[in-house]
């Protein structure tokens, strides 16, 4: 079962980036994205797993030409009330309504952790991606604090993550992936990034960002 279909997840879901750490964390997690996102041409992008509309809206603003997806009506409802600049539908990641080469760019935040199949997903957002076009991931780190602590989680224990090197791995298939990290977790889950300290703590945000060459 989806988690995010829960209604109540929903609705709460953008509650926690109203709270000190999720402030934090987000400020960590969009500056890794813009920088990724400064190196790609602006065009038609398709974001799967958009949820709330959370990062729909750094997309928009950035101007790219959004058609934000996802499978779970009540996070999409979420989305539709901010009234952004984008489409907003219904869609599995992985059978994709789409022609093939369809977009410029593709991304996803925070959603490949929670698919039936991410090899399913990859072969879906390579169909539809563009040649010579980029796939944008942001992925939780498997090695993280967060992980080590994702069986204690209502929402992460359903995740299934990546690690750096399993990354990789995944993404050869486009070209070269250019992988970037942020928001370096404690044991007690303070944000580490802003210390002396921050070398020693896995971080548990990678942002990925590869051209589809192959």
């Amino acid at each position: 079962m989806n988690v995010f279909k829960n209604e109540e997840i929903a609705v709460a879901y953008d509650d926690y980036y109203q709270t000190q750490a999720g402030k934090e964390i987000d400020a960590i997690e969009k500056k890794l994205l813009v920088e990724a996102l400064q190196k790609v041409p602006k065009g038609k992008m398709l974001e799967l797993g958009c949820g709330t509309g959370h990062w729909t809206e750094l997309f928009v603003n950035m101007d790219f030409d959004v058609i934000a997806t996802d499978i779970s009506d009540a996070m999409l409802c979420q989305a539709i009330e901010k009234n952004l600049d984008a489409e907003v539908l219904n869609a599995d990641a992985g059978d994709l309504p789409f022609k093939n080469e369809s977009f410029d760019v593709v991304a996803s935040v925070t959603m490949m952790e929670f698919v039936t199949s991410k090899d399913v997903v990859l072969n879906e957002i390579y169909r539809v991606l563009k040649p010579g076009g980029y796939l944008l991931l942001g992925c939780l780190n498997g090695n993280s604090q967060l992980a080590k602590n994702a069986e204690n989680d209502p929402v992460f224990k359903n995740a299934a993550f990546y690690t750096p090197e399993s990354l990789l791995k995944a993404l050869t298939k486009f070209g070269a992936p250019e992988l970037t990290y942020g928001v370096r977790f404690a044991p007690d889950f303070r944000v580490m990034d802003q210390t002396a300290e921050k070398d020693n703590h896995e971080p548990a945000f990678i942002v990925a960002l590869v051209q589809k060459t192959k």
